[in-house]
């Protein structure tokens, strides 16, 4: 059972007309909101999982605050549609909007289920988390957009990131299906016919600026992932910003040297090392 969010996300007053242009995504997101996303559509036991998390961490909201707190809401985006999770909990469609379920208010759960929603321009953030045909589709409407719009920007940094762990050895590329991998592959074909356009254009200084971005994300989450399964527990956030900045200024190839040479004991120390090169 995860014991982390997915995300926890705090909306910015200031910026609510922004919101309102992300469509769905935009509603979601309208008020404090714990988001938990699902490949594969979730059991009871995850729905479980994630109240409990909801829960434990109202609680300690509202020790921090030493007083009561609102409850938070708490989202789950499914892929496939959960009939069981429906049926036994009790959730019912949200009027006016096919894809979104709600149980009794007194719970503060949404479920999306992406399969579900309208292929509208105001839904397609949410579809690009979906899988097979759903996914496929999504991609190719974005595609589509003007090279300016505002989707794009958004979704450069999860496309990058989707190329970039994407693992290259045909045995770790072996756990995909074949609809799975020719998605995959549509994606970064698409995505490196985007980046050649833009280097050769010099097109958009926002979309540049999602590449770049969206290559450090990727990196830093590789890296992340490599360095706990070496030292065998999540990073703490120092250690994260840490490793930020030595990526920054050492480069991944340095990383990489580091992460596979050093044992475990003697790359915990390195991260805790101001001096450390």
């Amino acid at each position: 059972m995860r014991s982390r969010f997915d995300v926890w996300y705090v909306p910015d007053p200031t910026r609510a007309a922004l919101r309102a242009e992300l469509g769905l995504l935009g509603e979601l997101a309208a008020e404090p909101c714990q988001f938990e996303s699902f490949h594969d559509t979730p059991g009871p036991g995850e729905l479980r999982g994630c109240v409990r998390k909801q829960l434990h961490w109202h609680h300690e909201l509202e020790r921090r605050a030493g007083g009561e707190l609102p409850f938070p809401r708490l989202c789950l985006l499914s892929s496939g549609r959960p009939a069981t999770v429906l049926d036994a909990f009790g959730f019912a469609p949200v009027p006016g909007r096919p894809g979104v379920y709600r149980t009794a208010p007194g719970w503060r759960v949404d479920l999306v289920v992406i399969a579900e929603l309208p292929r509208t321009r105001e839904t397609l953030l949410l579809r690009l988390l979906g899988t097979r045909s759903v996914l496929r589709d999504a991609i190719h409407e974005l595609a589509a957009l003007p090279d300016d719009a505002w989707e794009k920007s958004i979704a450069l940094p999860w496309l990058a990131r989707l190329c970039f762990e994407t693992p290259a050895e045909p045995s770790a590329r072996a756990a995909l299906d074949t609809e799975e991998e020719e998605i995959v592959t549509e994606a970064q074909q698409w995505f490196e016919q985007l980046k050649q356009s833009i280097k050769d254009e010099a097109r958009k200084e926002a979309l540049q600026e999602g590449l770049k971005e969206g290559f450090k994300e990727g990196q830093m989450r590789t890296l992340a992932r490599q360095l706990e399964k070496k030292l065998g527990r999540p990073l703490a956030e120092a250690e994260r910003s840490v490793l930020a900045e030595r990526l920054e200024r050492l480069g991944p190839d340095r990383l990489d040297d580091v992460i596979l040479e050093l044992p475990a004991g003697t790359l915990a120390a390195w991260l805790a090392d101001p001096a450390a090169s």
